[in-house]
């Protein structure tokens, strides 16, 4: 009986031996059990983002609590619990690896990478913050008409990111030891060069900031600078985009755009004009002349879009081959696509009238006299 308690704690003792002795022993200038510890760290660190990744995508399902239209919940609204989750466990992850105490150069390696993914997910939470800000400038404009416009806080939003962006990249700059300071003095000796080059950059920038503060136009207005008609789609730090009848976008600069002549027909407030000349022929009586634009005045006003107090049918002057009457009024649309539906219905109901009443439109004509002369010999 003695025996065999004596195998077995020699047993005992031979096991735990040869399990310290593999911990101890030295692979790479670390001790075996570093390595098992470090093992181990990352499979925690990859349960515990999972854990804080699950827990924010549960706090997003029930977002539900913000009833109102809260930074909080636009914050919510987008991709953030990646970058959460992987700052947080980044974090933990330094300071566990920090607490090994491996070699020099392997701990510092390691840290060096943890801080490039942090400072990566830290600029992007940045970012995405910038971003749920943007969205509740823009939920601020829908609310208030004359505080701020939808496409200030456009801009804003624009300036904040690019802003974001250059402010976490200087910090990270920083952090891996890089002399920022230094860096943006030499940048400073290279301005002076930069400044010429860019000296179109900077007027574009100031005509933007033109624009924004006479808002002679907002995103989705139907407006025409020099030649270019279509609607506005962006207005950005440099330029302005627009998007024609014919589908193609035309992109102007600007600093264009601020000392261009612009026409906003949005600012119509829905009333749109109509003019048109209608040529008749030279054998139309005055008499018919008179019928002709009473019937067309009586017919056009039984629409209650057209604005009677701004309507006008008269014979206007003696062409080369027509007599011309002017037709113009104003009618009311509420969208921009029913102009031209309705341009087409009111040029309908003057063909209609011409052709009731037997009259001929003009249209250009060459008489030619031919005199005879005697025939000299």
């Amino acid at each position: 009986m003695k025996s065999t308690d004596f195998n077995l704690e020699a047993s005992a003792r031979f096991v735990s031996s040869e399990v310290e002795n593999i911990f101890e022993t030295v692979a790479f200038l670390i001790p075996n059990w570093k390595w098992l510890a470090l093992i181990g760290i990352f499979a925690g660190l990859y349960f515990f983002q999972m854990g804080i990744k699950w827990t924010l995508n549960r706090i997003k399902i029930n977002q539900n609590y913000f009833k109102e239209k809260t930074f909080m919940q636009f914050f919510l609204r987008l991709e953030i619990e990646k970058s959460i989750s992987w700052i947080l466990t980044l974090i933990l992850g330094t300071v566990l690896i920090e607490s090994l105490e491996l070699t020099l150069n392997l701990e510092k390696y390691l840290i060096l990478f943890f801080k490039l993914i942090l400072a990566f997910y830290f600029i992007r939470i940045c970012y995405l913050a910038a971003e749920a800000f943007g969205d509740l400038l823009h939920q601020w404009a829908k609310n208030a008409k004359t505080v701020i416009d939808d496409q200030l806080a456009y801009f804003v939003s624009r300036t904040i990111k690019v802003f974001v962006v250059v402010i976490g990249c200087l910090i990270a700059l920083q952090n891996f030891g890089i002399n920022v300071t230094a860096l943006l003095a030499g940048l400073g000796i290279g301005g002076i060069a930069l400044a010429f080059a860019a000296q179109d950059t900077v007027a574009n920038v100031f005509g933007t900031i033109t624009i924004l503060l006479d808002s002679p136009f907002k995103i989705g207005d139907r407006i025409k600078i020099g030649d270019t008609e279509g609607t506005v789609e962006e207005l950005g730090f440099r330029s302005t985009r627009i998007r024609t009848f014919y589908n193609s976008l035309i992109i102007i600069p600007n600093s264009t755009v601020a000392k261009e002549k612009i026409d906003n027909f949005a600012s119509r407030n829905g009333w749109v004009r109509f003019r048109h000349t209608i040529g008749l022929t030279y054998e139309t009586t005055p008499e018919l002349i008179q019928q002709f634009c009473d019937q067309l005045k009586s017919t056009l006003t039984q629409d209650p879009t057209i604005d009677r107090d701004r309507f006008a049918v008269t014979f206007n002057s003696f062409g080369d081959s027509t007599l011309n009457i002017v037709v113009n009024f104003h009618f009311h649309i509420d969208t921009p696509e029913e102009e031209f539906i309705r341009a087409q219905k009111y040029l309908q109901v003057i063909h209609h009238i011409v052709i009731q009443m037997k009259l001929d439109f003009a249209f250009p004509t060459r008489t030619m006299i031919i005199q005879n002369k005697p025939a000299t010999t």
